[in-house]
């Protein structure tokens, strides 16, 4: 096998390299975390802002009507993913560390995001409904995530 020496040990070189890496993902993360921490402005409203600056006035109007429109059916699950996100910035800042309910928050912040998602997906789509095909394609090209070249 290509990840084992003739000893049958990993080499070390694949398990150093994997520290390396899991200590660049924290430190990502982490950074992520602080950085929308210190910026009061929810990050929905944040990501609303930067799409809706990217469509034209028509596109961008529509788009906004309806996550306005629809705001009650995921207001809920925000609320909670804040409250969420507040109890993990508790833990990270209360005097003595507390591994065990950092986890827990950490998971209840995760079950708040999914249902967030959840309920805040179908608000997205019928959004993007609204908008012209040159408005779509205005959205994916705002989205901040890699995309493979097709």
């Amino acid at each position: 096998m290509i990840f084992y020496n003739t000893n049958g040990r990993p080499r070390r070189w694949l398990a150093i390299g994997s520290l390396l890496l899991n200590l660049f993902f924290v430190a990502v993360i982490g950074g992520q975390y602080l950085r929308h921490r210190e910026d009061r402005a929810p990050i929905l409203m944040r990501v609303l802002q930067h799409v809706t600056a990217q469509l034209d006035a028509r596109d961008a109007e529509a788009f906004r009507t309806v996550i306005r429109q629809e705001a009650p059916h995921y207001a809920q699950a925000q609320e909670n993913l804040a409250r969420a996100r507040k109890e993990i910035d508790r833990q990270l800042q209360a005097p003595t560390f507390d591994a065990d309910a950092t986890r827990t928050a950490m998971r209840q912040w995760q079950a708040a995001w999914n249902i967030f998602v959840g309920t805040f997906s179908d608000v997205l789509v019928d959004a993007m409904g609204r908008l012209s095909p040159a408005g779509r394609r205005a959205l994916l090209n705002a989205a901040p995530h890699p995309r493979p070249d097709l």
